[in-house]
Formats: structure tokens, sequence, C-alpha cells
């Protein structure tokens, strides 16, 4: 099964990579104009780098999440057969070590096999969703014990279900997930949310294959980025190949008729592989396609900060404070996505940019 995952990741980064490509082209003549014409060039746009918090030859970042006093976790992608699944990060002194601890997230028989999604809740549990084993982690972050497991039954899942990215709603102590589906390379997308009571540990499958959901591209992957905002009034989605981004009532998800009569479409939005959202409206964007952060509210969609010069793949994106930050770990340069040639270049990064005002 792990293996099957591993190569879904693959499957899905290669695809993207391979859509974000084809730019379509403009029309440069006019037929029948006898009038010369004068070709006015925009003004170009500069955009700032972001900054760079964190390097490492080692940590390949995936996602991330953030506690109340500044403590970064993040994830390892599987993709790149990690031997730590966490890691607790420090930026003063740029080290990290496995997280929770070495029983649980080191070496081939740990107790956690396959974390992506990682999320922290405003009491600094720690919530990690490990996609192989179809189960919650919850850890306590200040007293480093074990709070809970969740299992996901088998009733809430598909056969080719992808359970990476996911959201708390803290206001009604449940968890989200954007199941894209489309695990086994051959189904065709069956995307939902599932949905699950912290408390009671019950779950339910939501929104099934809902139109906002689907790929806006033929033959591309489903619901992928998620994001709920601080106030848990407003959850926000779209497909991994979709330019739209939506939103619903978090308190809609308390039945399913209601939930999916209120979805609405919200914005544009790059193809990407996460979101995070402010408490003003603006969701910002891991955009893959032009190796950029940006932000997405109703004045529109554009980049605000760019990567480092020679990185790539942004992902994992998180508000804290003031800024949003995002690990960047060049998945897209590895063998396994380059015909069989490594490229990656240590260091692999944590970066942030400030919050739109």
């Amino acid at each position: 099964m792990k293996k099957i995952l591993i190569k879904s990741i693959m499957f899905i980064l290669v695809l993207t990579l391979t859509s974000c490509g084809d730019k379509s082209k403009k029309d440069e003549t006019s037929k029948g104009n006898t009038q010369e014409t004068t070709v006015v060039k925009k003004e170009e746009v500069k955009i700032p780098t972001a900054t760079t918090v964190f390097t490492s030859a080692k940590v390949r970042p995936g996602n991330m999440a953030i506690t109340s006093d500044g403590k970064i976790f993040t994830t390892m992608n599987p993709l790149v057969s990690p031997d730590i699944k966490v890691h607790l990060v420090n930026l003063e002194d740029n080290t990290s070590v496995p997280y929770l601890n070495a029983e649980y997230a080191k070496g081939a028989n740990s107790i956690m096999k396959g974390v992506i999604g990682i999320r922290a809740d405003k009491d600094d549990n720690l919530w990690m969703l490990d996609m192989v084993a179809k189960k919650y982690f919850g850890w306590n972050t200040k007293t480093n014990k074990l709070i809970k497991t969740i299992d996901l039954p088998a009733g809430v899942l598909k056969p080719a279900s992808f359970l990476q990215d996911f959201i708390i709603d803290e206001k009604r102590n449940r968890l989200i997930i954007a199941d894209m589906t489309q695990g086994d390379l051959k189904s065709a997308p069956e995307p939902a949310f599932i949905v699950t009571d912290i408390a009671t540990g019950k779950s339910q499958r939501m929104a099934q294959s809902h139109h906002s959901m689907m790929p806006e591209m033929e033959g591309g992957f489903a619901l992928n980025p998620i994001g709920i905002d601080p106030a848990f009034e407003y959850v926000y989605f779209g497909a991994l190949h979709g330019r739209t981004l939506y939103r619903v009532p978090a308190a809609s998800f308390n039945d399913n008729e209601k939930l999916i009569t209120s979805i609405k479409k919200w914005g544009k939005k790059s193809y990407c592989d996460g979101i995070a959202v402010d408490g003003n409206e603006n969701v910002y964007v891991t955009n893959i396609e032009e190796s950029a952060l940006g932000v997405s509210n109703k004045n529109g969609f554009k980049n605000i900060a760019k990567l480092p010069e020679g990185q790539s793949w942004p992902d994992g994106p998180y508000v804290f404070k003031g800024d949003v930050y995002s690990t960047v770990d060049q998945l897209n340069r590895t063998a396994a996505l380059n015909k069989g040639n490594d490229v990656s270049k240590a260091p692999y990064l944590i970066i942030k940019t400030p919050l739109v005002k």
C-alpha cells in the first residue's frame, strides 16, 4: 500500500508539471486593420523574493505546522523515502530532531508510516494525518504526550482515497480532509470531504464528487488544497488542477444537503498543492507553476513573492502572526519526476513573506 501511495504522489506531480508547461498563445496579428497600431508594453511588476528562515541538505520539508510559541514542525514527503517522518526544526541554530520521538517518527518500523498533513490547534496540540495507516495522531507539544488516535473507518474511504491535506475546525471540534482520491493512478476522480468529530471519532464522507472539487483540465487531479480562516467561519478549497477557489460556511458541514447547496465560487488561483487563509479573506496559494507564493481575494489573484533563485515547488503554506510560511522542496527535480535524472540541489527551505495588508 505504501508503494502505491508513493507512486500516486509521483504520478500526480508529473502530470501537474506537464500541465503547467502548457501555455496558451495569444494572436499577435490583426487582419483587416489598415491603421498603424502602437504596442504599449505593460510595466513589469517587481515581486520581492521570500525570506529564507531554514535551510537543510537532509530535511526536505513537505507540509508544516507552527504552534503559538513559534515551534515549527515539518513532515517529509514519502516520495523521498524519508527515514524520519516528522521533524521539529529550530530556526535559531538551523537544526532539527525527530518528532514526536524516534519510536514514532524514525526508521522503517516507526509507529507513523506516511505522514504528510500536519496542523497545530490553539492549545498547541499537533495533529498528524497518516495516509498509510489511515489514522490521525494527536500530540500535546507542551506535555509531550499522545492525547488521541483516531482511525478512519473503511466506510468513509474509497479504494483510491488520497489522505493528504486537512484542516481543523476548532469552533466545532472537527477535522476535515480534502480526499482527492485517484490514488491508484487509474480510477476516475471521486473527491469528497471526510469530516471527523474529534470527541467521538465518528467520520462521514460528504459532498461526494461535487463539481467544485473536480479538475478543470482533462485527465487532471481533483480536490486537494483546503484551508479555513482563523475565525472558523469559512472553508476554502479547490482542485489541484483547477484555477477556481471555492468556499463554504464551516457550519454547513453539519448536514450534507446544506453543505452542497452552500458551496460558492470565491476567486481565482493557480494550480497549487496547498493554501492558507488569514483573517482578512486573503487566501495564500503555493503557485507551483511560477515558483511563487500568490494571494487570492476579492481583487483577483496575484503573486506576492517569488522563491529564492534556483528553488522550486512551494508547499504546505501556514499563516503565523504577520507572515505566511511555506516549504520549498524541489520535488519536481527528483529522479522519479525528471526522467531518472536527479537534479535536486540542496539546500531545501522554509520561507516566509509578509501577509497582504
